[in-house]
Order: C-alpha cells, then sequence, then structure tokens
C-alpha cells in the first residue's frame, strides 16, 4: 500500500481537529495531507481570522502538533498531484 497517495480519512480529520483543539489551537482547517512513508502523522495547513495561512506537523502516534512555518511568498504548500515547480 502506498501511503504517500492515500488520502486522509473523515474519522482521521476528526482526530486530528480533536488534538489541535486539545492544544488550544483554533481557525480554519484548509488542507490535510498525510507525512510520506506514515500513516499516523499529517501536515495540516490552518487559517486564522485575519487569513494568515500555516503549516503544522499533527501526529496521532504521540498525541502532538508541531508548528512548522507560516504560508507566504517563500513558503508554500504543494498539494498532492501538484508540480514542485509552480511558477
Amino acid at each position: 500500500m502506498n501511503l504517500a497517495v492515500k488520502e486522509v480519512t473523515q474519522v482521521e480529520m476528526m482526530k486530528i481537529i480533536a488534538l489541535f483543539r486539545k492544544e488550544g489551537f483554533k481557525g480554519e482547517y484548509e488542507d490535510f495531507q498525510r507525512v510520506s512513508g506514515t500513516d499516523r502523522e499529517f501536515f495540516v495547513v490552518m487559517s486564522n481570522e485575519q487569513g494568515v495561512k500555516a503549516l503544522f506537523r499533527a501526529s496521532l502516534m504521540l498525541n502532538a502538533v508541531q508548528f512548522q512555518y507560516v504560508l507566504d511568498d517563500k513558503h508554500t504548500f504543494v498539494q498532492e498531484g501538484q508540480g514542485a515547480d509552480a511558477s
């Protein structure tokens, strides 16, 4: 089974959102993507009321959320199926 292309299920999304809420995070969940090679870690894009988007790494195995970086002109999030050379 290729985990890199396996979509995040509704149940996994609910568990991830519960983890974010437990950690005190608030905002809109924009995108969920499985971390390549694992079935219990995910990248999550969230935005706040001001429209600032940030990338987080959520681990259901460790019950932890880690901030990665703010998405801006220098940092983007490549979604599955998109090329890495977006112009």
